[in-house]
């Protein structure tokens, strides 16, 4: 790690996580306006309660048969506290999200609501469109950085990361 000086920490000398992960409360609606002009996206597989990486090719969870899902990344502020995070969402709630933002012009300033289909941590998460705009400090937010984001995610876990997701 590099020494540094002032109070801001350079991004590449963190070697935590920092990031917030949003979660859809079991009880409640999230609501969030998104940021960035796309999301990132990765196959992953569902085991023990939590989304795993695919490896490709030496992977082996597909050796297994453990059926395989794309998972979207992509920045969000919550627009009650107006506090950035980073929100992953399946291929379904995914594909609604694009094409609201591809119906608007684009991805950044879209606002949705995030709700669980019934009282369960694991029950499906349902996605609506808010037509009413969150207003201008939505265009001003910065957007995480989502590919640092999954790697330290992934490495605090002890997960492995899938090849070519690292840079530099």
């Amino acid at each position: 790690m590099a020494v540094g000086e002032g109070w801001d920490v350079a991004p590449e000398d963190r070697p935590w996580s920092d990031f917030h992960w949003w979660k859809v409360p079991v009880r409640g609606i999230l609501v969030l306006g998104l940021v960035g002009d796309q999301p990132l996206y990765y196959v992953g597989h569902y085991v023990d309660g939590r989304m795993w990486p695919c490896l490709g090719e030496t992977c082996g969870m597909c050796k297994n048969s453990v059926g395989a899902q794309v998972r979207y990344v992509m920045g969000a502020a919550e627009v009650s506290t107006r506090r950035v995070g980073i929100l992953e969402v399946g291929r379904g709630n995914g594909l609604l999200i694009r094409d609201w933002a591809q119906g608007r012009g684009g991805m950044w300033g879209l606002t949705i609501e995030l709700e669980k289909h019934s009282h369960s941590r694991t029950s499906r998460t349902e996605v609506r469109l808010v037509s009413k705009e969150v207003g201008p400090w939505i265009h001003q937010v910065e957007l995480p950085d989502l590919r640092r984001a999954l790697i330290l995610t992934w490495d605090k876990a002890k997960m492995p990361i899938p090849p070519g997701m690292k840079t530099g």
